[in-house]
Parts: structure tokens; sequence; C-alpha cells
């Protein structure tokens, strides 16, 4: 199906979009919520009208994708055995209607031209051990996380759920914010804690390498990435203003075209105080 491209929506278009994502989610909410497993042990299935029960029942997931999606396969037919009921007929037309559109629409991001698989608005720290996807949510979320941050005069971000801490670095120790991280999964923990140190470690080689980088200076008022902790937070470091903060950031004009057009751009840093890629 083409779906919609919120590209080509006017503001107001845009808006009433939202509206009607919202009051769909909101009606089906508790099918959204549900996991697999509930299926199960909640017995899901009795929770659906009786109509549904009667339409879907004996369907393999073959003919209910055929069904819902409408794409048979290379010489089928769509046919019902029976008389969907409106209410679910409703649901997929309103899906169809909603979708937003599979094929891509934009150009590849300015940061990615000179090298599909580093950004060059992020050094090369904070792009090890993260796909060129990652590098790019980091660095957007990051510094929409920063620029929120300056207007409402917030001192500390928590990042829920930090998974391996690449987004809660990048937010510490290169747009100098005061992060605290919060991770369920002992496992990722672990992980986050050894990516940690080896960005420690590429710090003081950097730094002995290049002066400028004022490494030492961050470490010792605190600077360093947030020790992700399975039950709470970890002190982080220096706030934004204090003279830690931006160390790693290569900069507005970092990037063979100076950033993207949709980028909020990156939050403003001490002269010097960049890490070669």
């Amino acid at each position: 199906m083409p779906g919609i491209s919120a590209r080509g929506l006017s503001h107001e278009e845009r808006r009433q979009l939202a509206v009607n994502l919202t009051r769909v989610l909101a009606l089906y909410r508790s099918i959204l919520d549900a996991y697999i497993i509930e299926f199960f042990t909640d017995n899901l299935w009795d929770t659906l009208p009786n109509s549904w029960q009667e339409a879907l029942d004996g369907l393999n997931p073959p003919q209910l994708a055929t069904l819902l999606l409408g794409k048979p396969g290379e010489g089928e037919v769509v046919r019902y055995r029976s008389v969907w009921p409106l209410t679910l007929l409703a649901l997929k037309s309103t899906a169809y209607a909603l979708a937003f559109t599979r094929t891509p629409g934009f150009h590849t991001p300015s940061e990615f031209l000179e090298n599909p698989s580093q950004s060059s608005r992020l050094t090369a720290p904070f792009r090890k051990h993260v796909r060129p996807k990652k590098q790019h949510e980091i660095r957007r979320l990051g510094e929409l996380v920063k620029k929120l941050s300056n207007l409402i005069g917030c001192t500390q971000v928590v990042d829920v759920g930090s998974g391996q801490g690449h987004l809660s670095r990048f937010m510490s120790l290169g747009l100098g914010l005061m992060v605290k991280s919060i991770e369920g999964d002992q496992r990722l923990v672990e992980r986050a804690k050894r990516l940690d140190q080896e960005l420690l470690q590429a710090l003081k080689k950097e730094e002995r390498r290049n002066p400028q980088i004022r490494a030492a200076g961050a470490t010792a008022c605190g600077a360093r990435p947030p020790a992700t902790t399975e039950s709470g937070c970890s002190p982080g470091p220096p706030g934004p203003g204090e003279p830690c903060g931006g160390l790693l950031q290569p900069g507005p004009t970092a990037g063979p075209t100076g950033g993207d057009i949709d980028s909020i751009g990156p939050a403003a840093l001490p002269s010097g105080a960049r890490l070669p890629c």
C-alpha cells in the first residue's frame, strides 16, 4: 500500500493526522498494548468481539496476512470465506488510510554523504559500536534534549531504559549534560560499563596526542560517562554551562555540507574543544 508521507503535508494536515492517529490508537489500545505471551496466559482471543472471532477463526498466518494486507501471492486471489463484520473492515480501511509510506521519500542525510557507515557529525568515539541508523538517532535526539534543556533551564536528564548507554554517553560527554542512566537488564549494564571505560581510555589517549582536548580537566571536575545501574541512577558529568561540557562534539560545520538542513543544530562549544574524527 502506498501510505502517507508527512513531508508532503501542511502544518494543519499534520495536526489533523496526529489527531486521527491518537483516536485510533486509543480505541484499540487493549490490542496494541498486549504482549504475545498474554495471548495464551490471559486468553486474549476471548476478548475479541464474537463477530471477529467467527471471521478470523481457523485462518493460518499467510491467509490472515493476505486478507488484511490485500497483497496475495503470485497466482492467488483474495477471497473471504465469510462476510467480515463492519467493525473489522473499518479497522482494516482505517489502517490503510493512516499508514505511513514504507518507501523512503528523502535524500541521504548530509552527515552520511562522505561515508554511509559513519556520521560526520559524530566524533569517532561516539560512532564506535553504533550502527549508522543509531548514530543519526542519538545525534538528533541528543541535540533536541540539549536544546530543550537550555530553553527551560533543566540541569539533569534521566535516560530510562538506557541500554548500552550510547545516547547517555553522547549527551554527557558530547553535549555537556548531567545524565542519569537507568537500565534493568544487567547484561546491558555490564556492556555499558565496558563501553564507558573504552571511551575514557580514548579520551586519555587523545589528550596525550592533542593538548587542546581538555579531557584531563573534564575528568578532574567529574565529567565521566554515567555508570549505568540496574536499580537506580548514577552521578553524571557537569551540567550545561559548566566548563567541562561539550568536549567531543564535532561542531556545527562538521560534515561535507555543513550538516542536515533539518537539523536543530549542535550546542555551542568552546573554541578548540573538539576531538578529530
